[in-house]
């Protein structure tokens, strides 16, 4: 029962995103929504919805070694022919990993679907991270967003979006 429940709530979830020609941001965010903001804080669900889309629970050897240290898991996602990892941990966050982080794409579906507001950005010789915080009224509201990639002249097209949800913001800087 519990399957089909996460099931059929991914299913209406993905749907809401749906449209025909997506870019591959549009996938991403997809996946972000329905395993990690969908979820908020409380991620013990996500591991039954991987079970319902042919996903697994990846062994601690491959999973995100902080999230695991956090208590968490990382699960493999397969989705429209494409393949995810999604890391999280209670009071810790979510973190979708991808092969094609579509950067330009994926900043503008944030900033129009969470109203999206830079707050920093990092930059080192391999990897660029940058930090939104979500200004969009309802219970995502100061959520911050994390999009980590790697610099263009690396060649790489990877990169992760991760979520943690406005609680744990809140307890992490005593709001």
């Amino acid at each position: 029962m519990n399957k089909l429940i996460s099931a059929m709530f991914l299913i209406a979830t993905f749907s809401a995103f749906a449209a025909d020609g997506k870019p591959e941001a549009q996938y991403t965010v997809e996946v972000l929504d329905s395993f990690c903001i969908q979820n908020q804080d409380d991620f013990k669900s996500i591991i039954p919805m991987a079970d319902a889309v042919g996903g697994k629970v990846l062994p601690n050897t491959q999973a995100d070694p902080v999230m695991t240290e956090l208590g968490g898991n990382t699960v493999f996602i397969p989705y429209e022919g494409r393949n995810y990892m999604v890391a999280f941990a209670n009071g810790g966050g979510c973190t979708v990993i991808t092969k094609d982080i579509d950067l330009l794409r994926l900043k503008g579906l944030l900033a129009k679907h969470f109203e999206t507001v830079l707050i920093d950005k990092q930059v080192s010789l391999a990897q660029v991270n940058e930090l939104y915080e979500v200004k969009a009224k309802g219970i995502y509201r100061g959520s911050i967003i994390s999009i980590v990639y790697a610099q263009p002249e690396t060649g790489y097209s990877e990169g992760s979006i991760s979520f943690i949800p406005t609680a744990t913001v809140k307890s992490a800087t005593r709001k």
